[in-house]
C-alpha cells in the first residue's frame, strides 16, 4: 500500500485512479449529468457519489495513507469480478481449448470468493472508518497533519453512510459499546465520564440521532423520517 507521506506521487496517483473509476462507475450507473430534480436525487442516493466525494476530498487534502485502506479493499473485489465477467470470457471464448479449464473452474473460483469474503470485508471497512480512520484524523489535526476541515468532512461522510448503511450503524454502535464498557468501572475518573457523554450528546445531535435513557445508560437511536 502507497504510504502517504514517503511516497506523495503515487499516493494523489492512485486517487486520482479512484476518481477516474468512480466517475465511469457512475456513468454507466446513471447516464450524461442532468441538472434535473430526479436525476440529483437518483445519483446523491448511490453509495459509489459519496465515496467519490471522499476521494475528492482525500485527493486535494494532505496526503493520509490510512485513507487508501477502503478503496484497496473495494478494488479487489472490484477486480475479481471484472476478471470473471469481462475479462475470462475475452481470452476463453467458447470452443477455444481454455474455455472448459476457465468455466469449470477459474471463473466459479472467483465467484466463490467474491460471495464468500465480500460481505465480510465490506463489514471491515465499516468498522475501518468509524474506529480507526476518524480517529486518526482528529489525532493528524492535534500533530498538525491534517486541516481541522478534515475530520469534520470525514464526519459528514460518516453521518450520511450511518443512514444509508447497516453496516456503519453496526460500527458505531459497537464502539459506543466498547467504550461505555470501558468507561463503566469505578477507576474512570468523573470529568472523563462527563466529557465522553457530552461527546455523545453533540454527536447525537450533529448526526440528528435522538438520546434515550435506558436501565440509567445513554444509548442512541436514529430518528425516523
Amino acid at each position: 500500500l502507497v504510504s502517504g507521506s514517503r511516497h506523495p506521487a503515487g499516493y494523489y496517483v492512485a486517487f486520482g485512479a479512484v476518481l477516474l473509476s468512480y466517475g465511469i462507475i457512475l456513468f454507466k450507473a446513471h447516464g450524461t449529468p442532468q441538472i434535473q430534480r430526479a436525476y440529483l436525487q437518483r445519483i446523491l442516493m448511490d453509495e459509489n457519489t459519496q465515496y467519490l466525494f471522499l476521494a475528492l476530498m482525500w485527493f486535494t487534502s494532505r496526503p493520509i495513507a490510512v485513507a487508501l485502506l477502503p478503496y484497496a479493499i473495494f478494488s479487489f473485489f472490484h477486480t475479481l469480478n471484472y476478471l470473471r465477467t469481462d475479462v475470462l470470457p475475452l481470452v476463453s471464448p467458447p470452443g477455444s481449448a481454455l474455455h472448459a479449464t476457465v468455466a469449470g473452474k477459474v471463473s466459479p473460483f472467483l465467484q466463490r470468493v467474491s460471495q464468500q469474503y465480500q460481505m465480510q470485508s465490506l463489514r471491515a471497512v465499516s468498522y475501518l472508518e468509524v474506529w480507526a480512520v476518524q480517529p486518526y484524523l482528529v489525532l493528524a489535526v492535534l500533530m498538525g497533519r491534517a486541516s481541522f476541515a478534515t475530520p469534520l468532512l470525514f464526519a459528514m461522510f460518516l453521518r450520511f453512510r450511518y443512514y444509508f448503511s447497516p453496516l456503519t450503524k453496526e460500527a458505531v454502535a459497537a464502539l459506543k459499546a466498547r467504550l461505555d464498557a470501558v468507561l463503566d468501572t469505578p477507576n474512570s475518573p468523573l470529568w472523563v465520564k462527563a466529557f465522553y457523554r457530552r461527546a455523545v450528546e453533540l454527536i447525537a445531535k450533529y448526526g440528528a440521532i435522538e438520546t434515550v435513557t435506558t436501565a440509567g445508560q445513554p444509548q442512541t437511536q436514529a430518528n425516523s423520517r
